[in-house]
């Protein structure tokens, strides 16, 4: 799967699978950041979604891949300032329209930063 434009924009890199997840990598900027000097949680969110939804849909055959997050839970576990961010977004059951995931991501010390689940669902078609 190619990288989005919003991901790009972010400095988002997409690893790929390894050992049955999905890996993204940030390292995290200052334009990443929010007031208080921490890497903003929707930076976080942004990180687990792409992992999350690519696990679930890169698990499809291409012509399935037609999706969106349906539903997404956070926990945000320790505060980053610097660094390298990691996610990894794994599947855990999957349905004929659903797919069930759940991610985290880890400092370069490999510390717990965030912990998210969430429900992935396939379309049927893209309507306008």
């Amino acid at each position: 799967m190619k990288n989005s434009n919003f991901n790009d924009d972010i400095g988002l890199a997409l690893v790929g699978m390894v050992d049955d997840q999905y890996v993204v990598e940030l390292m995290v900027e200052e334009r990443h950041k929010n007031v208080n000097g921490t890497v903003h949680g929707g930076v976080l969110c942004t990180i687990l979604d792409a992992a999350m939804a690519r696990a679930y849909f890169g698990s499809l055959p291409e012509e399935k891949r037609l999706g969106v997050t349906l539903e997404m839970k956070i926990n945000f576990l320790k505060p980053s300032t610097a660094g390298k961010l990691v996610g990894y977004g794994v599947l855990t059951n999957g349905t004929r329209r659903t797919g069930f995931v759940e991610g985290v991501i880890k400092n370069e010390a490999g510390q717990l930063v965030a912990k998210a689940s969430g429900t992935m669902m396939l379309l049927a078609q893209v309507e306008a």
